[in-house]
C-alpha cells in the first residue's frame, strides 16, 4: 500500500536522478513552478523559448465590457474574434466581450499556440481538429466550433499547425 510519504520520496529520488543525468551530460535546465508543482524545464534545441504546453502560461486579467475583471488562463481560450468592434473571447462555453483590440491578444498570447487563420480570428491550436480551405474546426469538451479562414492567411496557419504538432 502506497502512502503520500512514499510518493514524495519516490519523486525526490527520481528528481535527483534526472538532475544528475542532466548535469553529467552538460544539458542546460532550470526548475520552474507550473500548475502549483515544481517542474524541470529543459531546452534541448538551444532556442530558450518558452514552453508551448498548456500548463506553462500565466493567467491574464481581462476587463470585460461590463467593467468586470476576470482571470483567464490561456489554455482555456478556444478562440478570439472581433464582433461589433469588440474582441470576444470564447472560453469553456462562455463568451466574454472585452474592449481589447485583437492586436493586444496577438502580443499577449504565445504565437506558437495562438494563430490567425483569418484577420478576424485568433485560434488556440490545442483545440484544432480539422483545417480546410474555408474553415478551421475546433473541439473543446465535446462542443464543436468553427471559424473562417482567409486565402491570405491559410497557408501560414497550416504551417503553424503542422509545426505545432511536432
Amino acid at each position: 500500500m502506497y502512502s503520500l510519504i512514499h510518493d514524495v520520496v519516490r519523486q525526490e529520488v527520481t528528481k535527483v536522478k534526472v538532475v544528475k543525468f542532466l548535469n553529467d551530460n552538460n544539458i542546460d535546465f532550470e526548475f520552474t513552478n507550473c500548475c502549483g508543482k515544481e517542474k524541470i524545464c529543459i531546452d534541448l534545441e538551444g532556442s530558450n523559448e518558452s514552453c508551448k504546453l498548456l500548463c506553462c502560461y500565466d493567467d491574464i486579467i481581462v476587463r470585460t465590457c461590463d467593467k468586470d475583471l476576470l482571470r483567464i488562463h490561456p489554455s482555456e481560450i478556444i478562440y478570439i474574434t472581433i464582433e461589433k468592434r469588440k474582441s470576444v473571447v470564447y472560453v469553456d462555453g462562455k463568451r466574454i466581450e472585452t474592449n481589447f483590440p485583437l492586436d493586444y491578444w496577438k502580443k499577449t498570447l504565445n504565437r506558437k499556440t495562438f494563430v490567425q487563420p483569418h484577420s478576424s480570428y485568433i485560434v488556440n491550436l490545442n483545440y484544432v481538429e480539422e483545417v480546410t480551405k474555408d474553415f478551421v474546426k475546433m473541439k473543446y469538451k465535446g462542443e464543436e466550433y468553427s471559424v473562417y479562414t482567409s486565402t491570405r492567411k491559410i497557408n501560414d496557419f497550416r504551417k503553424a499547425f503542422l509545426e505545432f504538432g511536432k
